[in-house]
């Protein structure tokens, strides 16, 4: 596919996403009052229903050539229906999309930017998704006993620790919240690495700025951490061991990148665990 397409489909990905939030949280979303029994009945609905579409998505992601999702990994030791914290890196800008829509139920935090928007806030607000900082919405004011109880009430949560998405060549400073949100709540935490084979949709580049081919994404579980018996004094010790974890994988897979890079026509790299296989 020549670049320019690529750019154009992938500029009509986003003017989907940007024109149809809005009137799906306008038009669609209030009908599901409706049939909700309260307002916990109807956010929860919601968030079953943005999960849905962020699968339509991705599907067109695929299908027009842009991306090529990746399987995603069973949880082992979670619970169907449990609450538990996922953390995660952010190398691209729909890595929320892909896992929102990958894992029934799964929530996240929002940008506050993003939540006091015209465009996503009718959408979000009306849904079980945590509002971030920024916000101007009250459970952004102790944003640590927010997740907790969120979590408490069986919510599972998706949260990035950098804050924000990863550079080209290095990963932010991780945040401790979501490990001591999970310590405290005594849910597990989830650990997944998203891996891409190539530089995509990255913090600070225009989404016309797109890759010659397909970019493939890979995503593996890094550790899940069993909270039960972890003391809150050691979630700073244990945000800082997951941190070095993440930053090992990092670095592969920019050393995989540019064996990419050599040698084009090889098949990506296989994820940790079937390489130990191999």
């Amino acid at each position: 596919m020549p670049r320019w397409l690529r750019i154009i489909l992938t500029g009509w990905a986003f003017f989907l996403f940007f024109v149809g939030s809005p009137l799906i949280g306008i038009v669609v979303l209030p009908l599901l009052r409706l049939v909700a029994k309260d307002r916990e009945d109807h956010r929860r609905r919601c968030t079953r229903v943005i999960g849905r579409l962020h699968r339509v998505f991705t599907w067109w992601m695929k299908v027009s050539g842009l991306v090529a999702p990746p399987a995603m990994p069973e949880l082992p030791g979670v619970a169907p229906g449990a609450p538990y914290v996922m953390i995660t890196n952010h190398p691209s800008l729909i890595d929320v999309i892909l896992l929102l829509g990958s894992f029934e139920g799964l929530t996240c935090v929002v940008k506050g930017s993003w939540y006091r928007s015209l465009v996503l806030g009718p959408l979000l607000k009306q849904t079980a998704y945590l509002p971030g900082p920024g916000s101007g919405a009250e459970e952004s004011d102790d944003m640590l006993g927010t997740m907790v109880e969120h979590l408490q009430t069986g919510h599972p949560l998706l949260v990035f620790p950098e804050g924000t998405r990863s550079l080209k060549n290095r990963m932010h400073r991780f945040r401790r919240g979501a490990v001591e949100a999970a310590v405290r709540a005594k849910v597990p935490i989830v650990a997944l690495f998203v891996a891409i084979d190539r530089p995509f949709l990255m913090k600070g580049v225009p989404f016309w700025h797109v890759p010659k081919d397909t970019a493939t994404y890979s995503i593996e579980t890094l550790e899940v951490i069993d909270t039960r018996d972890v003391p809150v004094e050691r979630a700073k010790a244990l945000n800082a061991e997951l941190q070095a974890k993440f930053q090992a994988r990092f670095q592969r897979m920019l050393a995989d990148r540019v064996e990419h890079a050599v040698h084009p026509s090889a098949p990506p790299p296989a994820p940790r665990e079937d390489r130990a296989a191999a």
